[in-house]
């Protein structure tokens, strides 16, 4: 009876389960993508996460490892409706080292939407991954980092079979209060109000010399301006 019991909890809970799939990523997702990372990847709780995650590196990726860039997505989605259409996502890359018959696949970004927990999304991205790495490049090993105080991830991968853990070491310094570096700081800083100033001076000063300007000169100073106006928009592609 007991058993019994345990087996309908289990058909519910899997008949619960939403449905996603697992596919190639595509440009029209490249802007969901990145708002989930930034949306998962937060200063207070992942600052090298946080600082390493912006649109470049998204777009970059889709550029350079187009086939390593995988999404999840809801199957349910109608267009219009606040649900989410992409529910994960991870970004891989493979290192082929000159003179070794060894390719190394690498998870660098691996996301799963927090309302999508326990669904399997991150454990299906990173199958599929692997699956598309062993066929494409003969990966023999597959690495992934995280944070050590992200204890969900670390034991997501060790179920994964990443058990050859190496600790990684994350350095920073604030420049402000750096006395190696302070002073190049400033000194920049320095110089970046001192442009300014000739910049501001300039444009009030720029009255002043056009009225002083003889009739020659200041047509000199028109065609230049239009000569260059032309050639702007010759640049930008406007006749």
């Amino acid at each position: 009876m007991a058993q019994d019991k345990r087996d309908n909890n289990s058909l519910q809970m899997s008949a619960q389960r939403r449905s996603f799939s697992v596919r190639t990523m595509e440009i029209e997702d490249l802007a969901e993508v990145y708002q989930l990372g930034a949306m998962n990847f937060k200063a207070d709780l992942w600052p090298m996460l946080y600082r390493s995650w912006d649109e470049y590196e998204v777009t970059t990726l889709f550029n350079t490892d187009g086939d390593y860039c995988l999404v999840a997505e809801n199957d349910d989605w109608v267009s219009g409706s606040k649900d989410q259409r992409i529910v994960g996502f991870v970004l891989g890359t493979v290192i082929s080292k000159p003179g070794s018959a060894w390719s190394y696949g690498y998870v660098l970004w691996l996301c799963s939407h927090d309302d999508w927990a326990r669904e399997g999304v991150a454990g299906k991205l990173v199958d599929k991954l692997v699956e598309i790495m062993v066929e494409e490049d003969g990966i023999r090993i597959i690495m992934a980092d995280t944070d050590p105080d992200n204890h969900r991830a670390v034991r997501f991968f060790a179920k994964k079979g990443f058990t050859d853990t190496k600790p990684h070491l994350y350095l920073s310094s604030n420049l402000e209060h750096n006395p190696h570096y302070a002073p190049l700081l400033k000194k920049s800083r320095a110089a970046a109000q001192t442009a300014e100033r000739k910049k501001k001076k300039k444009r009030r000063d720029a009255p002043a010399r056009l009225s002083s300007m003889g009739t020659d000169e200041k047509k000199r100073l028109k065609k230049k301006k239009l000569k260059k106006r032309k050639k702007k928009k010759k640049k930008s592609g406007k006749v």
